[in-house]
């Protein structure tokens, strides 16, 4: 505790002069879990408990400009952590850094609740080598990235320190960028303690008026692009595959939360056209699909899910037609769309892309 204590008055004094609507955290957690063997072949490498710790910097803005970005309050802030997977040899051990988003509910009662979604890099230290580490599949390169997303229930004991219980899925892949790429999925249970280092009065957005849905109808462009290697083989090398690609979609906001959109993406895939030249198969590699689905519009925060039909596609392309897309989108000035995109096919992921758009 009297760490907690310690940093708290560092960053105090680190950090400038704040509104008193702006709260400031610090807190510390203990985690263990297991991996998850998504192919027969890694069962036996997935045996071994993963075991961590995470010290974690927030700030939580009670206003109501805060509170119209994602229709919440929310923790926003930055972690530093330390995985060991109990498996030194084949494993071995990732340091991670990154930042994170965390929507609070019940946010003024002494038992409330939270959704974080968690984004960094993850520096490994123990890869697939093809002579001295064979087994370990899970990581191609030395630096990964990775994603988390965790539900936390928390008890304030005080007016400065919380208690928390925290059940997280982790997921640590290097995107395609170096194979082989099978990336690891690790659920975790976690307990913590979080510091307030300035307890502010929290206010009750029930009394606020509620913005309203202007205009229900919702166009869309948006260009992206992401890169996935092809892996050396006895006569090849190492090979970059860039993709970009271009959709469009429209739809109707039924609410301010909830809307239906579908349209048309085109994909331009480096990856699958240096699979085919490699193949000999001297055949189109681009796609061109339909899209339909769901999206969660949180403020400026859109979140969307889409299944997709390949109205046209390279013959060779395994798996079928199918598809489905997930995007995460960040509004700016109303109008324009940054975030990032996965798109897979059934239960493997193709990998990841950054994303910039408008909307109409």
């Amino acid at each position: 505790m009297n760490l907690l204590v310690y940093l708290s008055g560092v960053w105090a004094l680190m950090q400038p002069a704040m509104s008193d609507s702006v709260q400031q955290q610090i807190g510390v957690q203990a985690y263990t879990g297991f991996i998850i063997p998504h192919a027969p072949d890694l069962k036996a490498i997935s045996q071994s408990r993963p075991v961590g710790t995470e010290l974690t910097y927030s700030r939580t803005a009670f206003n109501r400009a805060a509170y119209e970005r994602c229709n919440c309050f929310a923790r926003t802030g930055g972690y530093i952590n330390y995985v060991a997977f109990n498996n030194p040899a084949e494993l071995g051990r990732t340091v991670g850094l990154g930042g994170y988003f965390e929507p609070l509910i019940r946010h003024r009662e002494s038992l409330y609740f939270s959704l974080r979604a968690t984004a960094g890099l993850a520096y490994i230290t123990r890869v697939y080598d093809a002579e001295s580490n064979p087994g370990n599949t899970f990581f191609g390169s030395p630096l990964s990235g990775m994603l988390s997303l965790s539900a936390s229930a928390h008890h304030r004991l005080t007016r400065h320190i919380h208690a928390s219980v925290t059940a997280s899925y982790n997921h640590i892949s290097n995107g395609g960028i170096r194979q082989p790429n099978r990336g690891m999925n690790f659920p975790t249970l976690g307990l913590g303690l979080v510091y307030v280092t300035n307890p502010t009065p929290l206010p009750n957005p029930a009394y606020w008026p509620k913005p309203t849905v202007n205009n229900r109808f919702t166009k869309r462009v948006m260009a992206f692009g992401s890169v996935r290697t092809l892996p050396q083989t006895d006569n090849l090398p190492e090979t970059a595959g860039w993709l970009w690609g271009l959709s469009i979609t429209t739809g109707y906001r039924v609410s301010r939360f909830h809307a239906f959109t579908g349209g048309l993406e085109f994909v331009d895939d480096g990856y699958i056209r240096e699979q085919l030249l490699r193949e000999n198969q001297l055949t189109n590699h681009r796609q061109l699909g339909l899209l339909g689905g769901y999206e969660l519009w949180l403020g400026r925060y859109t979140f969307t899910t889409h299944l997709g039909w390949n109205l046209v596609q390279p013959a060779a392309l395994p798996d079928g037609r199918l598809f489905q897309r997930y995007q995460l989108l960040y509004t700016m000035h109303n109008r324009y769309l940054v975030g990032v995109g996965l798109r897979a096919r059934l239960n493997v992921a193709e990998g990841f892309d950054l994303r910039m758009g408008i909307q109409f």
